[in-house]
Formats: C-alpha cells, sequence, structure tokens
C-alpha cells in the first residue's frame, strides 16, 4: 500500500472519529431538548393539580411551588435554547451580534456516510493488505471499548437513579402513610410517592438496566485484556511467535466478543415473556 495511501486513510479516519463526536454532541442536545421539552409542561400540570387539593395549606403550597417554579423555568429555559440551536458543537469564535453555525444531526449523518463510504473506496483502490487492516481494526478496538464503557456508565447511572427513587420512595411512603391519621393532606403525597415507586421498579424490572450495563462493561474489560495480552504477548498470545498470527488471533476473539455482545443486547431488548421462553 502506498505511503500516500496510507496517510489518506489515517486522515480519513480521524475525520470520521471526529465526526461521530460531533454526531454524538447533536444527539445529546436533541435528546435533552426533547427531556425539557416534556417536563416542563409536566411540572406545571403537577403544580396546577396541587392548587386544587382541597385542605391544602398556603403555607405548603409556598414550599412545594418555590423550588418547583425554579425548576419549570430552567425546563423552559433549555428547551428554548436547544430548540433554537440544535445540531453539534458550534463552529467559529464566539461573538455577541450573531449566533454561531452548527451542523444539524441530518448533516452530520450524511457527512459521516460520505466518509465511510469515502474511506471504503480508498482501501479498494489502494488494494489494502489484510495486516493493514487488521492493525486498524486493533487500533479502533479501543474506540470501541470506550463506547462499551460510555454506554454502561449510561446505564449503570439510570440504574442507580431509578434504585435511589425505590429506595427513598418506599421509606418516605411508609413515613408519610404512618402520618397520615395525623395530617389527612399528607395522604396525597403517599400516593404521589407511591406512584413514583410502582413507575421506578416498573422500568428497573422491564429494561434490564443493570444487566445492560454489567454486559457492556464485561465485553469493554474482555477486549481491553485482549488488546494488552497482545501487546506484551501472554495469555493464548504466548506461544505465536508471528505477529500476523497473533494479529489474526486477536481480530477473531474481538469479533467473537462483539458478537456476543450483540445476542445478548438483543436478548435484553426482547419482552420478558420471550426471554423466559428462550431460557426454557
Amino acid at each position: 500500500m502506498p505511503n500516500d495511501a496510507k496517510d489518506q486513510l489515517l486522515t480519513l479516519n480521524h475525520e470520521i472519529r471526529k465526526t461521530e463526536s460531533y454526531l454524538k454532541i447533536a444527539r445529546r442536545r436533541r435528546k435533552w431538548s426533547d427531556i425539557s421539552f416534556v417536563f416542563g409542561p409536566v411540572v406545571l400540570a403537577l403544580l396546577y393539580a396541587t392548587w386544587w387539593i382541597p385542605h391544602i395549606s398556603h403555607r405548603l403550597l409556598l414550599i412545594i411551588y418555590a423550588p418547583a417554579l425554579c425548576v419549570a423555568l430552567l425546563f423552559a429555559v433549555a428547551t428554548i435554547k436547544l430548540k433554537l440551536t440544535p445540531g453539534g458543537p458550534p463552529e467559529g469564535s464566539l461573538r455577541i451580534d450573531h449566533a454561531r453555525k452548527r451542523d444539524s444531526e441530518y448533516a452530520l449523518e450524511l457527512q459521516l456516510a460520505r466518509q465511510r463510504d469515502s474511506r471504503k473506496e480508498l482501501a479498494a483502490r489502494a488494494d489494502t493488505p489484510i495486516t493493514v487492516r487488521r492493525i486498524a481494526y486493533k487500533d479502533d478496538a479501543f474506540t470501541d471499548i470506550d463506547k462499551f464503557r460510555a454506554e454502561s456508565a449510561r446505564y449503570r447511572s439510570v440504574n442507580n437513579a431509578l434504585q435511589g427513587v425505590l429506595i427513598i420512595g418506599s421509606l418516605a411512603a411508609t413515613g408519610s402513610a404512618a402520618l397520615t391519621a395525623e395530617v389527612p393532606d399528607i395522604r396525597w403525597a403517599t400516593i404521589g410517592i407511591t406512584f413514583l415507586v410502582g413507575i421506578a421498579s416498573g422500568f428497573i424490572g422491564y429494561f434490564k438496566y443493570k444487566e445492560r450495563s454489567f454486559y457492556l462493561q464485561q465485553t469493554a474489560d474482555a477486549i481491553e485484556s485482549e488488546w494488552e495480552a497482545v501487546e506484551v504477548g501472554v495469555g493464548r498470545y504466548k506461544t505465536i511467535e508471528d505477529e500476523g498470527k497473533r494479529l489474526a488471533e486477536f481480530v477473531e476473539e474481538v469479533h467473537r466478543l462483539k458478537s456476543e455482545q450483540k445476542k445478548r443486547q438483543q436478548n435484553l431488548e426482547q419482552p420478558p415473556e420471550s426471554r423466559s421462553s428462550q431460557e426454557q
């Protein structure tokens, strides 16, 4: 493979990684804009419903409304900001007279698709040797590790948040139920807390956030272990002296780990009754 083709391939790989990071930012901003757009009206609806609760004191209303209105205002500001400026990171220097341009999520997806097609054409045109492709696959393994660990951390955060709601809500519901006889108005809080606990329990049981996080972290650790083993020549690579055979063994093992992770992910995404029937 000529050196100029190798340099072009390396440059193109760098551009693809940069576009992928920009696309990830755009999708994250869109997700938070949708969350803000939904939860803002939900908070206002809950405040409106609280206003019509019979025999509720004005002092308790003030305690509820003061922080809740601030939260609703923050959701409104975030919604306006993110909906008016969608896309990836801003381009150019910060200026007061006009907003900086952002590439839309759709434009970034098209750009990423074109770059990947260009990489395939370049690799085919340059007749890339299989060893070079395996080396590129080995270098991309760390990208897979970071991706799996980021997804694992996200699922773990969701699971921890729902577990916190479940634990704190259960204790709060028990305490508020004990005080219902002395403070009748608190029964509405008990109903709301019980409702939240039920939602958290249902989400944990159906979506299996803990299992998703565990399998992703397990796959990332296994790929990292293989990467370190092939680098220093230990484990299964101790008796393989040829570097090409080491790369071939490494690529085969990483491909197997990623395939198993996809199968586990597909199994977790199926309904619980389908999972139980398959296990039987």
